[in-house]
């Protein structure tokens, strides 16, 4: 019997360390236990896109080490990369650095002409790192001046949201804390999102953006589920 157990548990940790080999993900084993699988090769931008039908070819998106890096381009320009892929309900991973100052953030459900909701990343003056915000569809939904003391600088911070239904509930975390609990209501009847959407990085245009500098996502993970 006992023989019996640490073989099973050998098979799984090799099944575990190939999946994590074969994602060019640095995965844990608790990860792959839970279902995520990574959206992010770690070497190419496959499966991603440019939003061109809402920004055209503008923002510049690069994979550094193992990153998704994003800056602006032309100067003063920015857009989306986005999911090929559209996704309903899950739950979104990431970790993220970022330069000071930068206007980024995670999109969820995002539409052609940028509907979405959006977890804020606006590393700057005046700005909220975990706010939920909707581009084109009521602007700030949720404030969160208080997101900025679990953000750690010049490091990789540790990014989960999870959206749920429609109207959905939104719940994040930053660095294991949450830091979003958000539930969204209808708009005169309708939905103020369409149910689906692909997911988004963003590099925002303006003067909000110092001039050279970039924002990082690595280890990109979603774990899709019914409407619960």
């Amino acid at each position: 019997m006992k023989r019996s157990m640490y073989a099973s548990f050998v098979l799984y940790a090799v099944l575990a360390v190939v999946v994590l080999a074969c994602s060019g993900e640095r995965m844990t084993v608790k990860q792959v236990e839970e279902g995520f699988t990574p959206l992010f090769d770690g070497a190419t931008l496959s499966g991603w896109r440019k939003l061109t039908e809402y920004s055209g070819e503008d923002g510049k998106w690069e994979v550094v080490d193992g990153m998704i890096t994003g800056d602006q381009y032309p100067e003063g320009k920015g857009g989306l990369l986005v999911t090929e892929r559209t996704y309903r309900n899950f739950e979104l991973y990431a970790e993220v650095k970022a330069d000071y100052p930068i206007d980024s953030g995670l999109f969820l459900r995002v539409q052609p002409n940028v509907l979405s909701y959006q977890f804020t990343i606006d590393y700057r003056p005046e700005g909220e790192i975990g706010a939920i915000y909707c581009p084109s569809g009521g602007e700030f939904l949720m404030h969160n001046t208080r997101g900025i003391d679990h953000w750690k600088k010049d490091e990789f911070n540790k990014v989960r949201i999870r959206i749920d239904g429609n109207p959905p509930y939104i719940w994040a975390w930053l660095n294991g804390v949450r830091v979003v609990d958000y539930a969204d209501t209808l708009v005169a009847g309708e939905y103020r999102v369409p149910e689906s959407g692909h997911i988004g990085l963003q590099v925002h245009p303006g003067e909000s953006w110092g001039t050279g500098n970039r924002v990082y996502f690595k280890n990109i993970l979603i774990k899709e589920f019914e409407n619960e």
